[in-house]
């Protein structure tokens, strides 16, 4: 089969919040004169965030419906960026695309399609994947999508598409890693448009980013995953924008979409601290927007706090993961100490910035005790918030194997993982012997970190205590984690990421419901 050059149409698909890796590459494809569109789903069933929500199946479409809107836009190929976490759910949706248009092109990347092509090429409903990021590789495939045959392509070089993997007589064509764009001022600005004509509210946060990939080597991360493989390419996959650029972005999107909150989703923002300087002082004077920002306590040090500040952080969330520092330099691999996050929480919160630190349950070798030691860390500390999840594996993850030394997880479950299914609820949900210890710890934590330091330990210990109790505070767990992120929301004027949510997902009901009964019903 081969797809006519006149009528080549690209579909992306994507799902929740936005993925920059679809943004990006709708953009790209623009550029390079491709016919795209892209098919965002609102459902809450793909929204980390919201998997313990108890309507979540209610407002979220059904693989068909999906199929059927995705299909409604005519495509000739479909794209879609899978995170292990998802995978089976798009799955889902593929082979109902396939049931529906048996000759619609396929193709798939994102982190799971690096970290396992082989398991993901056994889905006969994918055509092709795409092994690092696609600004380049994809725009080469689909020119040769318009002048040769699918059965042709599927024999081509490494040479001819870098980076893209298939199948072809039962056996697994592997061209490699796809090449990364090294300079990151060099892509488009992502698409939004899609997004905000979907769901309006979005255009009220703007999410960017300043940089690609980390330097961090976390054994429970894609990104240290990632940065390894392509630094046996000779690739260098932490890439950073320059501040001319973010700020170029950001005053035609101020401009444009009249924001009134800006999100930098890196995985590691403001990594050197004269690059922060000359953000800080430019992004005052021209945006002056509040702002949310994810980074690491390593890169950060007073000064550079006080710059956040300066520049308009609102929210600054550190990656912690446990107070256990035997625990973070021997699982984790990360090497910060309590004293160092303890001085940036407290002069960030001199500064008036909202405190949310992550911390990762359930992790290989953990014990109750190291659960009260960071109860009683975080009494200490008293950050704004706390982001309690529990640890989810990932292929080819560091802490695999270590977890496998420490029987922590068995070889059985290591192909379910490879597949997507080992996955487990972000935020409630473990299979460890402390089960129900660890159904207690949304309100463990809230006690510790929100409460007056001698109200928290008494009702930490009245947990321990009585059984009925302890029961009672775990049933009604997942509803508290909501309620009391939504309260203290509203009661502090400078957490608009959790108002945003609530917003965004108000305008989501609406749209599922519409679509999911009215417009897809039958």
């Amino acid at each position: 089969m081969q797809v006519k050059s006149s009528g080549l149409r690209i579909t992306l698909y994507d799902h929740a919040y936005e993925t920059f890796a679809i943004q990006y590459l709708a953009s790209t494809l623009k550029k390079h004169g491709f016919s795209t569109e892209v098919f965002f789903d609102c459902s809450m069933n793909k929204d980390y965030l919201d998997q313990d929500f108890f309507l979540t199946n209610v407002l979220s479409l059904l693989p068909d419906q999906l199929a059927r809107g995705i299909l409604d836009t005519n495509p000739d190929v479909v794209g879609f960026s899978i995170l292990t976490v998802f995978y089976p759910e798009i799955s889902k949706i593929m082979r109902c695309l396939k049931s529906r248009k048996p000759e619609l092109i396929i193709i798939a990347g994102g982190p799971h399609c690096i970290l396992a092509p082989s398991q993901i090429l056994e889905n006969p409903d994918i055509d092709f994947i795409f092994r690092g990021d696609a600004d380049i590789s994809l725009p080469m495939f689909l020119n040769e999508l318009r002048s040769h045959s699918i059965e042709d392509i599927k024999t081509f070089s490494s040479e001819r598409l870098p980076g893209v993997a298939n199948m072809f007589d039962g056996k697994m064509i592997d061209r490699g890693f796809g090449p990364l764009l090294e300079n990151l001022d060099e892509a488009p600005f992502p698409e939004k448009d899609a997004y905000y004509k979907k769901n309006p509210s979005l255009r009220l946060m703007y999410t960017a980013s300043c940089s690609r990939g980390c330097i961090f080597t976390c054994t429970y991360c894609n990104s240290n995953t990632l940065r390894k493989i392509y630094k046996e390419c000779n690739q260098n996959y932490f890439r950073v924008r320059s501040v001319e650029n973010v700020m170029e972005e950001l005053r035609y999107v101020k401009a444009k979409y009249k924001p009134k909150y800006i999100m930098f989703l890196d995985n590691l923002f403001a990594s050197r601290k004269e690059w922060l300087r000359k953000f800080a002082e430019i992004y005052k004077r021209d945006i002056n927007l509040p702002f949310f920002c994810e980074t690491n306590p390593n890169v950060h040090t007073t000064e550079t706090i006080d710059l956040l500040a300066d520049a308009g952080c609102a929210i600054v969330q550190f990656g912690f993961q446990t107070p256990n520092e035997n625990v973070r330099r021997e699982i984790l691999h990360r090497y910060e100490t309590n004293a160092r996050i303890t001085e940036l929480v407290k002069r960030a919160k001199e500064r008036g910035i909202f405190v949310c630190i992550d911390h990762i349950a359930n992790l290989p070798g953990e014990t109750k005790e190291h659960l009260y030691e960071a109860l009683d860390f975080y009494s200490g500390l008293r950050p704004d918030w706390i982001n309690l999840g529990f640890l989810q594996y990932y292929p080819r993850a560091e802490i695999i194997d270590i977890a496998l030394a420490r029987k922590a997880l068995a070889e059985e479950n290591i192909s379910s993982i490879y597949r997507g299914e080992g996955q487990t609820s972000f935020r409630l949900v473990s299979k460890s012997s402390l089960g129900m210890f660890y159904r207690t710890l949304p309100f463990r934590f809230f006690s510790a970190f929100k409460l007056p330091p001698g109200l928290g330990k008494r009702i930490n210990k009245l947990i321990d205590s009585s059984a009925t109790f302890s029961r009672l505070v775990s049933s009604f767990a997942s509803v508290f984690i909501y309620a009391s992120r939504i309260f203290f929301a509203f009661t502090d004027r400078r957490d608009f990421l959790v108002r945003h949510h609530i917003i965004r997902n108000l305008y989501v009901v609406r749209i599922i419901l519409m679509e999911k009964y009215l417009k897809y019903a039958g």
